[in-house]
């Protein structure tokens, strides 16, 4: 699947004024506001995708990145849009989302182009997603605040 990065600025400060109180509260917020804007990205993401059996739309999710992993970190928070896939979910697998997305080549050598789902749901979102990101960390600093009392 294709690999896509928004920037998102103001973060920064909201993440040091939350970092004043605690890193690890700060991280919690943090992943808390990027985890809101990526759902709104994976309803447009599960609208967006092929619809048959309903089984690739309900596998889109996301999730945290593995660098994160609750430890104490420096730039190093993310969540990303995936598609959920592996033998634990049995007959609810959706290996070919990856397919459905990216395209393949038939074995006649035909190329078939991916239907680009979770791509068109980046493109579209991007923005509306970075402004719910930067306001969600700072309504976070500001429950913080005032519950540790430096408010």
């Amino acid at each position: 699947m294709a690999d896509f990065e928004v920037k998102v600025t103001g973060l920064k400060e909201a993440q040091k004024a939350l970092y004043a109180f605690s890193q690890q509260l700060g991280d919690r917020v943090v992943i808390k506001a990027l985890t809101n804007g990526a759902r709104l990205m994976q309803r447009q993401a599960k609208a967006n995708a092929p619809v048959r059996t309903g089984n690739l739309r309900r596998a889109i999710i996301v999730k945290k990145s593995k660098i994160y992993n609750g430890k104490r970190t420096l730039n190093k928070l993310g969540v990303f849009l995936t598609i959920r896939q592996g033998k634990r979910y049995g007959p609810r697998d959706a290996y070919y989302g990856k397919f459905q997305e990216a395209g393949w080549t038939d074995r006649g050598g035909k190329k078939q182009p991916g239907k680009q789902f979770i791509g068109r749901a980046f493109s579209s979102t991007a923005e509306r997603c970075a402004d719910l990101i930067v306001r969600s960390a700072k309504a976070g600093a500001e429950v913080v605040a005032r519950r540790t009392g430096f408010k």
